[in-house]
């Protein structure tokens, strides 16, 4: 059984070989009625479980198959819409209602990264309109977990870890926390411009001057960043002559 979370059953004997006796029914239904009876079976007994109640699964799962295909079918559609409907939400700004769809999209797909992404995104942008201080802070908070479960589903996901480092840069004023995931990031994609500079700023604001020019000189060098490499050259110049510290 490859569930994850579950442990994996061992079937009397005279159950195994019921199944390499089955004949008039399809291996996927088998397959089936084999998951219906680990879901019912108690570890702890010794009862083998009967061929009625065997042949009495084969029947259900004839007979209800097709609609739990339709349902399982109806709420994958379910999922697409909270996604189209957060996704609409964010292009118009909407950020309240962007991370209350796509927290029902969650309870859908708890383990699809992009949408811990996007809600991420969504609470860290409702968070900047909120003018009592504790709940903006709390919200940031929520920002920084959603961001850490996407990271927890799949740890090389590149707009999770800029995302992530934008808000302990400016946001949460954790620049420290920020640097090894910018590092991780353009490990991965080492011409990603953007995450050049923000590493500059964590940087500068750790004091670390040394390192933030030679992160302005690794962006003056990369022929991809265009315009940015005289961004680039103004803020070197302005950290050496000591405007930006």
């Amino acid at each position: 059984m490859n569930w994850k979370g579950l442990r994996k059953v061992v079937f009397p004997m005279g159950l195994i070989l019921f199944f390499l006796l089955l004949g008039g029914c399809s291996k996927q239904d088998d397959a089936v009625v084999k998951k219906l009876l680990e879901l019912e079976t108690n570890d702890y007994t010794t009862e083998p479980t009967t061929d009625a109640r065997i042949e009495e699964l084969r029947k259900e799962v004839k007979k209800y198959k097709s609609i739990v295909e339709e349902k399982v079918k109806a709420t994958d559609k379910l999922l697409t819409y909270y996604r189209l409907l957060a996704l609409a939400y964010m292009d118009r700004g909407m950020f309240g209602p962007a991370m209350e769809a796509l927290d029902q999209a969650i309870r859908i797909a708890p383990e699809q990264p992009g949408l811990f992404l996007y809600r991420g995104i969504a609470v860290a942008r409702l968070a900047k309109g909120v003018q009592n201080l504790e709940e903006r802070a709390a919200l940031f908070t929520e920002a920084e977990r959603s961001y850490l479960r996407c990271l927890e589903i799949d740890n090389s996901y590149v707009d999770a870890l800029y995302g992530l480092s934008v808000l302990y840069v400016f946001e949460l004023r954790t620049p420290s926390k920020a640097v090894p995931l910018l590092q991780r990031l353009l490990e991965k994609q080492r011409q990603h411009v953007g995450a050049m500079f923000l590493l500059a700023r964590a940087f500068l604001e750790q004091g670390r001057i040394e390192d933030a020019i030679a992160m302005y000189d690794r962006i003056i060098n990369t022929p991809v960043a265009g315009s940015k490499r005289e961004e680039a050259r103004k803020l070197k110049e302005q950290v050496l002559q000591g405007a930006i510290r």
